[in-house]
């Protein structure tokens, strides 16, 4: 999105709460009309005139304003959303609420028109879902320079330059193993992954201790914390990251090479080249649950079938 196309978005929700305010603000003065209207009914007559040419007159004025934003076939009844109190007298004297499903509007009714609670209910939902799609955009607009969104905008237009696309891997602890396979094929699956890349670095330890640190102290790895570590990475759906990276592009003699928002590409496997390389595509900031890969591919490509 440019930053006219955010600036009109953002100029367009500001109108768009001033009309629900002035709305609300105009049921406000219709409440003050109908108290004052309740004992005499020529007074409630010409007040029903008035809450027509109010309501009239603000119908317009917001639709004059949404043309903008808007061409005028597109511009929303705003009418719709403001709700005509209705003037009631049971003859106790006293004002009565009226409920919206079961009573007609009076001022539609002295026009000769009632409106279904059918159509009540349609207009109720329908504003409902315009009111919820305006929040939406809302948090767009205000979102969008947070780091989730400017890191998936910088993956984007990194994509588009290499000429690749995007496939979405479920965000959770096996994204990693879950984005290769997926390139595999059929040729490997995540159980073996785990336990190719666990058994390589179990078998590895001399080349692997010194980079896996324990995560709250930030200490090296006893024999049997690593032990555990590795156990770990084959039984259980732990986050893979660079070790099990390097590990696996070993294992399969597979370069692999991630892709990321900030910074060049991290590869491993860079001597192996008999093979077509891995992409992935790394998240610091873009999935709830914390650190991301998606598999990427190229535009045309299919995952391949060959056996392992």
């Amino acid at each position: 999105m440019t930053d006219d196309a955010s600036d009109l978005l953002f100029q367009e929700e500001e109108l768009l709460s001033k009309h629900r305010r002035e709305k609300k603000e105009l049921q406000a003065q219709i409440q003050q009309l109908k108290k004052s209207t309740n004992k005499d009914k020529k007074k409630k007559k010409e007040a029903l005139e008035d809450i027509a040419k109010l309501e009239k007159e603000l119908k317009d004025r917001h639709e004059e304003e949404l043309t903008r934003f808007k061409p005028p076939q597109e511009v929303d009844t705003v009418s719709n959303g403001v709700d005509s109190l209705n003037l009631s007298d049971d003859g106790s004297g006293e004002s009565q609420p009226v409920n919206e499903e079961e009573e007609p509007n009076l001022l539609e009714q002295d026009q000769g028109k009632r409106i279904s609670k059918a159509e009540k209910r349609r207009q109720k939902k329908a504003e409902a879902i315009r009111e919820r799609e305006a929040r939406i955009r809302e948090e767009e607009a205000n979102n969008k320079y947070s780091a989730r969104n400017i890191e998936a905008e910088k993956l984007k237009h990194l994509l588009r330059e290499r000429k690749l696309k995007m496939h979405e891997i479920k965000p959770d602890g096996n994204c990693m193993y879950a984005a290769i396979a997926h390139q595999m094929g059929g040729n490997a699956t995540v159980p073996w992954l785990r336990s190719q890349a666990g058994h390589f670095i179990r078998t590895n330890y001399e080349a692997f201790a010194p980079f896996i640190t324990d995560p709250k102290t930030g200490e090296s790895l006893t024999p049997q914390q690593f032990a555990e570590y590795c156990s770990q990475v084959e039984h259980t759906p732990s986050w893979g990251g660079q070790p099990e990276l390097r590990a696996l592009s070993q294992v399969m003699q597979r370069k692999i090479e991630v892709l990321q928002a900030e910074g060049t590409p991290v590869i491993f496997g860079e001597e192996c080249t008999d093979k077509k390389t891995i992409l992935l595509a790394y998240y610091r900031h873009s999935y709830g649950l914390g650190e991301h890969y998606n598999s990427v591919t190229d535009l045309n490509s299919v995952p391949e079938e060959q056996s392992r």
